[in-house]
């Protein structure tokens, strides 16, 4: 009888000892599962995205296709937001998973074109941040490290990053909810500049030879633009229809579809960027001339009546 009762205990002891170690693991996996983001800037005006994710061996990954859509929809939205052309290097899309005995690292890559604005001597960037929950249509809060190219350097941040090394051409911040409650400013400049109407070397002298040679161009073309338009008039010939603007294009396909698309079809029939698509979309929505929802993946373009009478 003790002999079972002793038993009976053991069995009970190893039980509840096999579920605590089970909720010890549950909870260092959780603990585990955490992301980095990580912003290369270029001096095109372009960004490598490489996002991080630390986990336990047992966490899931995101499928190629969801990663897809999420960063094709955020550059989407920005585009919009911004007014500004961008697009993603599709070919630059990659998932690559490293698996431990303990853990795995998962990065999730991509190239943003045009994320930042590059004029003159300078590139800033800042303003994508603005969209609506931004990071959220990423992978959330979370820490963000940002590098520049060494010949550039750091005119102004806003808001200061926690963490800040010039020699290295580095910017950390240690959440990127910071990024999103403030207004984000980043101006980095050439090491070359321009003082007193000349430049260190021959910069100058190409900046003058380019604006001549734009002046003689334009001018050519303004002198034959106007000696065709009087061989027009003196010959008494038709003059032809005026070329179609990019917005008179997606209305007159819409029409010759029936009215109704999809906006990657328009895309296509058009060979705009999906970014130019899009914000050609948004100025038509606001003229009232077309109305667009979503169906799925992709959005459905229809006419509205001011629209099929334009």
């Amino acid at each position: 009888m003790r002999e079972q009762m002793s038993n009976h205990r053991l069995t009970v002891c190893l039980v509840i000892y096999t579920i605590l170690i089970l909720l010890i693991s549950l909870h260092a996996a959780n603990g585990q599962n955490y992301f980095q983001y990580n912003v290369q800037i270029k001096s095109d005006g372009s960004a490598v995205w490489t996002i991080t994710q630390f986990s336990s061996v047992i966490a899931t990954v995101e499928t190629f296709d969801i990663f897809q859509q999420k960063i094709l929809g955020l550059v989407d939205s920005a585009a919009s937001m911004t007014q500004r052309e961008m697009s993603v290097d599709e070919n630059s899309l990659q998932i690559n998973t490293t698996i431990s005995s303990e853990s795995k690292t998962t990065e999730y890559t991509f190239v943003w074109q045009n994320f930042s604005i590059v004029q003159g001597n300078q590139i800033s960037f800042g303003d994508v941040f603005q969209v609506n929950n931004f990071f959220g249509q990423l992978y959330g809060d979370a820490a963000l490290q940002l590098t520049y190219p060494s010949e550039l350097t750091v005119k102004s941040v806003t808001p200061a990053p926690y963490e800040r090394q010039d020699s290295a051409d580095m910017m950390k911040w240690s959440r990127t909810q910071d990024l999103v409650t403030n207004k984000v400013s980043v101006v980095l400049r050439s090491d070359i500049q321009i003082e007193n109407g000349t430049s260190n070397g021959w910069q100058f002298y190409v900046i003058i030879v380019a604006v001549i040679v734009v002046v003689a161009i334009l001018f050519l073309v303004s002198f034959f633009m106007v000696k065709r338009r009087k061989n027009i008039v003196t010959s008494g010939s038709r003059t032809e229809s005026p070329i179609l603007s990019e917005e008179d294009k997606i209305l007159k396909l819409l029409k010759s579809f029936g009215g109704s698309m999809r906006q990657s079809e328009i895309t296509e029939q058009n060979r705009f960027s999906k970014a130019k698509t899009s914000q050609l979309l948004t100025v038509l929505e606001k003229k009232g001339f077309i109305t667009r929802y979503m169906s799925g993946r992709d959005k459905i373009v229809t006419l509205n009546e001011r629209g099929k009478s334009e």
